[in-house]
């Protein structure tokens, strides 16, 4: 039995193939280094085939891949029993970073949980959001002795909280909460807790009027947010298994994906029913039928649920380009204890005699300034080399990666956005492009559609992030030729002629073709030649 400070697994889920590779490469780096020493074993699963299966189904493979590694010959772990026997021996972390990136391009390669974070580190590998999270996730107390411990905790933002103050001694689920204001609290998981601790119901994304309707809203006028941190013990996490283990179940993961909060924490509570489940489940987006949804409430409904609230509790969100900017800027100002000196959040750069930023309000990182770079403000540019001067207009975004294109030859990605451009949002529903309607902006460059997205996509499904915009270059250098796009009215008809016939990408496209390899090496390059 390992000591109770020490895990078992660490676990990262990944949404296909090539970004796990990436994530356990950088995990394993961290390891060759002496970090990560309290756990055994580490590894990143994708999805399953490259199929996106929700928070849920990729928790439901990595407990089943823990249980192939862990079961004896003869006993494969199938049976409600011999799963709980091998999972109340261990301690297992899983993260969720599997994601596009989709409001976040320029860190696709990497995804949100490797993005670097700006502030000091001893570490010959920089910092980033996973050294922050696994630092406080790995120093989680274990749950009662001989219990067994899953923690699922979300790699998407950065939590701010003290793990000394959290204990897991329930039976069951123990969720880490934090108090909110109801209009915060409606974009999140919603507790509604007894005075004991254990938890009435979970509401999914409810507006500031349903949590009114369930009792959300404590006397103190706030609500008890979900902060994405669950630790199950043992029989819980067995439990969760077998709930999935039927065929309908099992294609239901496969076919619609699984959400976490959704299909599983809905089914929780004292107070919870099978028409409160439905309800609140179909309200939240699923599309699984009813009959399977009751099959899942009787399973489900049976594990217990506390929460845990922690005052002091915090989020800073690095999920799109705009909160590089505003988190990053609050991170160095808590780290400090102080506001900034400089709201220029230069990160991992190798800056040259003759280079420099100035710029207020500006995200700078992976990049080789050897000539003065001037923002204009909330820029954000990342893995560009500036060997001439160079100067990009408010709110302007650029960012360079290396891949292969669509004949496998190297190229480099180049993509010139807004730092508020809305990548999700379909063409329909207001998508810009450079600050500008997307529609809009393709008009003025006289870009038909359908050089644009394949005619078999969907109108409502046309957003930015399968927009084919972004050229790709032999040389790096080039993306001043590609300049203009952030002001698409002072083109030339040359300009706007050389984008119609480019070699163009979307940012789907350059996620899965961008070399994963390359843009950590030039990180560590970049971090050498700094020191």
């Amino acid at each position: 039995m390992p000591n109770r400070t020490d895990w078992d697994y660490l676990i990262v889920t990944a949404a296909n193939a090539p970004q796990a590779v990436a994530y356990q490469a950088q995990i394993q780096l961290r390891r060759e280094i002496g970090e990560l020493p309290q756990v055994r074993h580490v590894l990143a699963i994708p999805d399953q085939d490259g199929r996106r299966v929700g928070s849920g189904g990729s928790t439901l493979e990595c407990l089943a891949e823990v249980l192939r590694r862990e079961s004896q010959p003869g006993d494969d772990g199938s049976t409600l029993n011999s799963a709980e026997a091998i999972l109340r021996r261990l301690r297992i972390l899983i993260v969720h970073a599997g994601g596009d990136s989709r409001r976040l391009p320029a860190y696709s390669p990497c995804g949100k949980i490797f993005i670097p974070l700006p502030g000091d580190s001893r570490s010959a590998l920089g910092s980033t959001l996973f050294d922050r999270l696994a630092a406080a996730f790995l120093g989680l107390p274990a749950g009662a002795p001989g219990a067994g411990q899953v923690v699922i905790a979300s790699g998407d933002a950065l939590i701010r909280f003290d793990p000394a103050a959290v204990r897991f001694p329930a039976p069951g689920i123990t969720a880490l909460g934090a108090p909110a204001s109801p209009a915060e609290a409606a974009r999140h998981g919603v507790f509604c807790p007894n005075a004991d601790g254990s938890v009435r119901l979970y509401l999914q994304k409810p507006d500031v009027c349903a949590q009114n309707e369930a009792g959300a809203i404590g006397l103190d006028g706030r609500t008890v947010l979900d902060a994405g941190v669950m630790s199950f013990d043992g029989s819980a996490a067995a439990r969760l298994l077998r709930a999935f283990r039927t065929p309908p179940a099992r294609e239901a993961i496969l076919s619609h994906g699984i959400d976490l909060y959704r299909e599983v924490c809905c089914a929780l509570g004292t107070e919870a029913t099978l028409a409160h489940y439905v309800k609140t489940a179909r309200g939240s987006g699923s599309t699984l039928d009813e009959a399977l949804l009751a099959s899942l409430f009787a399973e489900l409904h049976q594990i217990p649920l506390h929460v845990q609230v922690l005052d002091g509790c915090g989020f800073l969100h690095f999920g799109s380009t705009s909160q590089l900017i505003s988190s990053g800027l609050e991170l160095v100002a808590q780290d400090q204890g102080a506001p900034p000196a400089t709201t220029i959040l230069a990160i991992d750069n190798d800056v040259q005699a003759n280079g420099g930023i100035d710029g207020r309000e500006v995200w700078v990182e992976g990049c080789r300034l050897h000539a003065p770079l001037g923002l204009r403000g909330r820029n954000v540019v990342v893995g560009v080399d500036v060997f001439d001067p160079l100067e990009l207009p408010e709110v302007a975004c650029l960012d360079i990666s290396s891949g292969l294109d669509r004949k496998g030859c190297e190229v480099c990605f180049i993509r010139c956005c807004g730092v508020d451009d809305t990548f999700k949002r379909p063409v329909a529903e207001g998508a810009t492009f450079c600050g500008k309607p997307l529609a809009e902006w393709l008009l003025a460059a006289g870009a038909p559609v359908s050089g644009i997205w394949d005619d078999e996509t969907p109108e409502a499904e046309r957003t930015l992030w399968n927009a084919r915009m972004f050229p790709a270059e032999r040389e790096h250098g080039a993306f001043r030729q590609w300049l203009w796009m952030f002001d698409v009215a002072s083109a030339t008809p040359e300009q706007k002629l050389a984008f119609r016939s480019a070699d163009r990408y979307s940012s789907a496209e350059i996620a899965v073709r961008a070399d994963h390899a390359t843009f950590y090496a030039r990180r560590t390059a970049l971090r050498a030649a700094a020191k």
